[in-house]
């Protein structure tokens, strides 16, 4: 579901029979969600109803109605803890400035391209699509082009499989509700297969794309992995397909996993100093 129709995930929005104070049920809904983030992993709904001096029955159905948006999460037991959820993730990361990120991830690509030659890019998840965020090629007579703000199309494309197996299951059923088309006789549209593949990325952190968008060319592409777990990020690397696929495909995909792994801590870092400017 678009992160346009967040709201309306939340039950009894618009139920004011219980909300008789000035603040409104929205309210309430934000006063909940901002305790969660300032105490992430360790309030309770005790703690919650404490805090805001609302009954626990109160607190408890504006914690399910965040849980059922996917914007809180909690564990398990009597008195489980309550994180934010990976949907709140992804509607912030979508708001980011594209900015910083080309700033900090420019010289990882460039690094990249010069270590294999190849076109190297970072894509972005924003909402439920996947674009191309940056994108560097080598100087020579030919070159894969991959341009920033393309879209890159889950069933096929490699950076896309890589960020959307580590997704939430209703997301990866909206995206495959959509219209996949075939690009080459290589590419498959059953859900079957392509949730298989994307079984595939999670075993082996990494993903594939051979001649599913163009018979000639391949790509490669690792998942780049928040401290929190989230993927919002993948590192990809295309050429031709004899090239890609060749006997050195294990070094690309270690080198790729390699700067995977810089950028990681390089956008960690970058997201909070851009935080900042929200405070």
């Amino acid at each position: 579901m678009p992160e346009d129709d967040l709201l309306m995930e939340i039950p009894s929005l618009t139920d004011t029979h219980s909300d008789s104070d000035s603040e409104g049920p929205l309210g309430r809904y934000m006063s909940v969600l901002e305790l969660v983030a300032a105490f992430q992993g360790a309030l309770t709904l005790a703690d919650a109803a404490t805090i805001l001096d609302l009954p626990k029955t109160t607190v408890h159905r504006l914690l399910k109605g965040l849980e059922r948006a996917d914007l809180v999460h909690s564990g398990r037991g009597r008195n489980r803890v309550y994180n934010l959820g990976p949907r709140l993730g992804r509607l912030l990361h979508a708001a980011a400035d594209e900015g910083w990120i080309t700033a900090l991830a420019r010289p990882h690509l460039q690094e990249l391209v010069e270590t294999s030659g190849e076109t190297c890019y970072l894509t972005r998840l924003v909402g439920h699509r996947v674009l191309v965020a940056v994108s560097v090629s080598p100087e020579v007579r030919w070159r894969g082009y991959v341009q920033p703000g393309i879209e890159m199309l889950p069933h096929a494309a490699a950076t896309a499989k890589a960020i959307m197996a580590f997704q939430s299951n209703g997301l990866i059923e909206q995206v495959l509700s959509g219209t996949l088309p075939e690009f080459t006789a290589n590419t498959r549209t059953d859900a079957a297969w392509i949730k298989n593949e994307f079984a595939k990325v999670r075993e082996h952190n990494y993903a594939t794309c051979i001649g599913e968008i163009d018979e000639g060319l391949a790509a490669l592409a690792v998942p780049i992995k928040q401290s929190n777990g989230q993927v919002l990020h993948a590192l990809g690397i295309t050429g031709p397909l004899q090239r890609i696929m060749d006997s050195f495909m294990p070094d690309r995909i270690k080198i790729l996993k390699l700067a995977a792994s810089k950028l990681e801590s390089a956008l960690s870092l970058g997201a909070s100093i851009a935080g900042r400017n929200d405070k």
